[in-house]
């Protein structure tokens, strides 16, 4: 895998749902979407006051290189964002989070198919695996990463702390590509 992936943005649509390489002028309309607090809930870095300051923590999470992230759309409308990351130490591996729907899409299936794009341009660009992680707490997002295959790998301490100042615990998942 040579990161970083070269996304064929054209590509990663399903005729429904695409995404679409995040620029800061979807700020405004992604704000409009996730800035209800039930999207923060588990999520640990404070909630953006606005659209400016959402756009400046997804541009500061980018400089580093590690990162590519999306607005993922429902026909033209944005509806949410997701992240493909990049772990030196995983070089064979990439992981897909960061993921905020609008809670008027929960359960439309907008997640699995958003994620259904990543995980095989991910795949097709050379990886091995990709790894999912969700809160400990979360049981709507383990249940979505599941759907997709993956293996569930436990529950792991981790380095983020939440809102509330406790550490937060992640299930880790797993999907392998498949063999051909």
């Amino acid at each position: 895998m040579i990161w970083p992936m070269r996304i064929p943005v054209d590509r990663l649509d399903d005729g429904g749902v695409s995404l679409r390489l995040y620029t800061s002028a979807d700020a405004e309309p992604l704000f409009d979407a996730i800035h209800d607090e039930r999207v923060w809930e588990h999520i640990p870095r404070a909630i953006p006051s606005n659209f400016s300051e959402l756009d400046s923590g997804i541009r500061a999470k980018l400089i580093d290189g590690q990162r590519i992230t999306f607005s993922v759309r429902q026909g033209a409308v944005i509806v949410g964002t997701t992240s493909i990351l990049y772990d030196p130490a995983m070089p064979d591996a990439v992981e897909i989070g960061a993921t905020q729907f609008d809670p008027a899409v929960w359960g439309a299936g907008i997640n699995s198919r958003a994620k259904a794009l990543l995980v095989r341009e991910v795949f097709a660009q050379g990886a091995a695996w990709i790894q999912f992680r969700t809160d400990e707490r979360n049981g709507r997002s383990a249940a979505a990463i599941r759907k997709l295959g993956a293996t569930d790998l436990g529950v792991h301490q981790d380095s983020y702390v939440r809102r509330d100042g406790s550490t937060r615990r992640s299930r880790f998942f797993r999907l392998e590509r498949p063999q051909r």
